[in-house]
C-alpha cells in the first residue's frame, strides 16, 4: 500500500477525502491528515510517506511552500494540488515544482479522484519495479566486475588476522605494484586498503572482549598489534573510548537490564 498525507484547513474537505475514497481498493492509505500545514510538514519530515494531497490556500504555509520545503529537505513524493478556479496562477507554480496533478474543488468528485489514483497507482508501480531492476543489475555488475585481487586480499586479511598486515606485503603476496594496488582497492570498494585491516581487526576486538576473558594484553597479541598502547590508541580512535571502558559500559548494561527485569 502507497501511504498518502492528506493536507487542508478546511476539515470538510478532509472527511469527504477519508471517507468517500476507497483507498484500499485502489493500493493507497490514508497514513495522516492535517488541517494545520505547518504540522504537517513536521510530521511529513520525520515519517516516511508517498503521496501528498494538498490544497493550494492555507494559513501559515500554503500548498506551495509545503512542498518546496518538502524539497529543501529532500523529500521524494508524489504531489497532488487542490485549487480553486482563481488559484490557477498557484497551480502553475505547482506544476512548475513538478507536482504529479491538480484537482478543481469545484470538480472534486470521486469518479475523478479514482481516476486519477488508478493513473497514480500505475505510474508508481512501474517506476517501482524500474527502480528494483536497476538495483539488480547494479548487484549483478558489481559482483562479476569486482576485482579478483581485492577478493584475493580480503580473504588474506581475514586468514592472518592475527598477523601484522601491511600494504606493501599484501601487494608482493599478489604480485602487484604497491601503489596500483593502493589505488586500486580504493577505487574497487572506495576504502582505503590499511582503513579495511584496521577496520576488521576493531570488529574481532569487539567480538573477542564480548564474547572471550582475554585480557587487553592477549586481544592484542591475538590481532597481530605490535603493542598494546598501539592497540588501545587505535581502538580509541576507532570507537571513541577505551576497551576497559567499552567493557564497563556493556557490564552496565547488563546490570541495568537485570534489574528492570527483577523489577517487573
Amino acid at each position: 500500500m502507497y501511504e498518502v498525507v492528506l493536507v487542508d484547513d478546511d476539515v470538510i474537505v478532509i472527511e469527504f477525502l477519508k471517507k468517500a475514497i476507497p483507498w484500499q481498493d485502489y493500493g493507497f492509505v490514508v497514513a495522516a491528515s492535517f488541517q494545520d500545514s505547518s504540522e504537517a510538514l513536521v510530521f511529513m519530515q520525520e515519517t516516511p510517506f508517498d503521496v501528498l494531497i494538498t490544497d493550494i490556500g492555507m494559513p501559515k504555509l500554503n500548498g506551495i511552500e509545503l512542498i518546496e520545503q518538502l524539497k529543501k529537505s529532500n523529500i521524494n513524493s508524489y504531489n497532488v494540488i487542490l485549487s480553486c478556479h482563481d488559484e490557477f496562477t498557484f497551480a502553475q507554480q505547482a506544476i512548475k515544482l513538478e507536482a504529479y496533478d491538480y484537482i478543481l474543488k469545484e470538480l472534486m468528485e470521486e469518479s475523478n479522484i479514482i481516476a486519477l489514483l488508478e493513473r497514480l497507482k500505475n505510474k508508481m508501480d512501474q517506476e517501482q519495479h524500474t527502480s528494483n531492476q536497476h538495483i539488480k543489475v547494479s548487484k549483478l555488475l558489481e559482483m562479476n566486475t569486482k576485482n579478483e585481487d581485492v577478493v584475493k586480499a580480503q580473504e588474506y586479511v581475514q586468514t592472518h588476522i592475527g598477523e601484522k598486515i601491511s600494504l606493501t606485503e599484501i601487494a608482493a603476496h599478489l604480485h602487484l605494484n604497491s601503489s596500483y594496488f593502493s589505488r586500486m582497492y580504493k577505487k574497487e570498494t572506495g576504502e582505503g586498503f590499511v582503513e579495511y585491516v584496521t577496520r576488521v581487526k576493531m570488529e574481532k576486538a569487539l567480538e573477542l572482549l564480548d564474547q572471550s576473558g582475554n585480557s587487553v594484553e592477549q586481544i592484542a597479541y591475538v590481532l597481530g598489534f605490535e603493542s598494546k598502547s598501539y592497540f588501545l590508541k587505535t581502538f580509541k580512535r576507532f570507537y571513541g573510548l577505551s576497551p576497559k571502558s567499552y567493557k564497563y559500559k556493556d557490564k552496565v548494561s547488563g546490570t541495568n537490564a537485570r534489574l528492570t527485569n527483577l523489577g517487573k
